[in-house]
């Protein structure tokens, strides 16, 4: 399916959604963002998309806002100054946590520019391959903001606060060689070689069973921040209702071979 600044489809056990404002950039606007909850609502009930693919139409990935869209939420409503903004910036992150929540795994392929709220939707992903030619950042501070959809919340958890200073505080583009460096991206990779390159990193994920996907990505997001011991004890509920699956004993069964095909 498709709607005018997002399309989606499923294809190959992929279920693929398309930022598609490619003269914008793929800039982020109210339509964009209706358009990815409409695809999530859809794909993360449907067993044929067993992993999700965020892409960009065009030659990048995301420039960020949309600043018209900043400039209509930021507008007074006759409320108190800022209630729509913040609920606005509450909504965006409802479904930015929607990405992040999924029970399936979840690529981002990464071309062109990539920055502020583009890069906020990635780091949303549980896996980013980029391009080399590609640049990544939050600008924000140039304009006198912060990153507020998970600039200073996913990216200081996941890159640290040494790197979370340096991308926010500078609102410095860095080359994807450098994120990867800074532990952001998964893979960067020739130009010429993003779709292949992305599409062998879906397969290896299609040849795991989707049940035990979904649960290690629940059990890893779940204890970060937790105490060890209560993470352990994720650990122990979510392998009883993987070996207590009604389909576990072919489901061994498929893995044992594949692993005996190995040696």
């Amino acid at each position: 399916m498709s709607g005018e600044a997002v399309k989606w489809e499923v294809k190959d056990g992929m279920g693929i959604v398309t930022l598609n404002r490619p003269e914008k950039r793929n800039a982020i606007n109210d339509e964009v963002l209706h358009g990815l909850s409409r695809a999530l609502s859809e794909l993360s009930l449907n067993p044929e998309a067993r992993v999700l693919l965020l892409q960009g139409a065009g030659t990048h990935f995301s420039a960020g806002i949309d600043f018209h869209f900043l400039a209509q939420v930021g507008r007074d409503d006759g409320r108190a100054p800022g209630v729509r903004l913040r609920e606005e910036i509450d909504m965006i992150h409802s479904i930015l946590n929607r990405v992040e929540q999924v029970e399936k795994p979840v690529v981002a392929k990464i071309h062109g520019f990539c920055g502020g709220l583009g890069m906020e939707l990635a780091l949303t992903a549980d896996f980013r391959i980029a391009a080399e030619s590609a640049t990544l950042g939050v600008p924000e501070i140039i304009l006198g903001l912060i990153p507020d959809c998970g600039g200073t919340t996913r990216l200081t958890r996941m890159a640290g606060p040494v790197w979370a200073k340096e991308l926010i505080m500078t609102g410095d583009m860095f080359p994807a060689r450098k994120v990867y460096e800074m532990g952001l991206l998964n893979q960067v990779v020739p130009d010429a070689q993003l779709e292949e390159k992305t599409r062998e990193f879906v397969n290896r994920l299609l040849q795991r069973p989707p049940l035990a996907l979904g649960l290690a990505k629940k059990a890893i997001d779940w204890g970060v921040g937790m105490d060890k011991n209560s993470h352990m004890e994720i650990e122990a509920y979510v392998q009883s209702l993987l070996i207590t699956a009604k389909d576990f004993p072919q489901t061994l069964q498929r893995g044992l071979a594949q692993l005996l095909k190995k040696k």
